[in-house]
């Protein structure tokens, strides 16, 4: 039998496709058969701020509230929780008479009360009070609910039961003295930053984790919009 020409290049360009992939699969199962190299582990820090452990004040109601009379506290929710001048002839009229705390400022308690909610009359407002400049001031801590039989109270989200510097004592004096002035700076933990400016409002959540938090006050303690971002 002879072989025409265009047999005979068909033959050849047959022969070298095959050499072709007999190679490159002899290469794949050579390079899975070899053991991978083992990557790197990236160890990325953990923030301090997370490892903390903050005291819970344990009180679910007026009773155990009493125990708190004579301490002093620490405010958490710094320009956000208000208080206002507690006269006790006469209910709260003017918005003149409402103050807000400022971040780290020290509460001792004189006394916990409830009284009868403005709202609604089923409910009864505790009330936290204390003295500042010679005047006696109150701020709402709880809620009784009358038909729950049941207190909501507030203190472990606006309060600190334990002086802030010796929760987070990893921080350094430089540290500290930044956020008493009310300043503001790249690498600032949500926490020492919510010390310093109050607490802020989640905006939004992006890639990654990354959060967008706005705050009611600027760098120095001025009233106005302060938005960071978080990584």
């Amino acid at each position: 039998m002879v072989l025409t020409e265009a047999a005979k290049r068909w033959l050849v360009w047959s022969a070298v496709v095959t050499v072709i992939l007999a190679l490159r699969i002899g290469c794949v199962l050579y390079d899975r058969s070899r053991p991978s190299p083992s990557r790197p582990v990236v160890q990325r820090p953990v923030e301090k701020d997370y490892l903390v452990i903050v005291p819970k004040f344990s009180i679910d109601d007026l009773e155990s509230a009493q125990k708190l009379v004579g301490q002093t506290l620490w405010v958490k929710a710094g320009y956000q929780a208000e208080y206002f001048t507690y006269p006790a002839s006469k209910r709260l009229t003017t918005e003149q008479s409402i103050h807000k705390f400022d971040p780290l400022e020290k509460v001792t308690v004189h006394g916990i009360i409830e009284r009868t909610g403005s709202s609604r009359d089923r409910e009864k407002e505790v009330l936290l009070l204390f003295q500042k400049d010679g005047k006696e001031f109150a701020t709402q801590v709880g809620l009784f609910d009358s038909d729950e039989k049941q207190y909501q109270m507030f203190f472990d989200d606006l309060f600190y039961l334990k002086d802030p510097h010796e929760i987070y004592d990893h921080w350094n004096r430089e540290t500290w003295a930044k956020i008493q002035a009310h300043h503001l700076e790249p690498g600032m933990t949500y926490t020492q930053v919510a010390l310093s400016l109050g607490n802020g409002n989640l905006v939004t959540t992006g890639a990654g984790g990354t959060q967008l938090y706005q705050f009611n006050h600027r760098p120095g303690g001025e009233a106005g919009k302060t938005r960071i971002r978080f990584i």
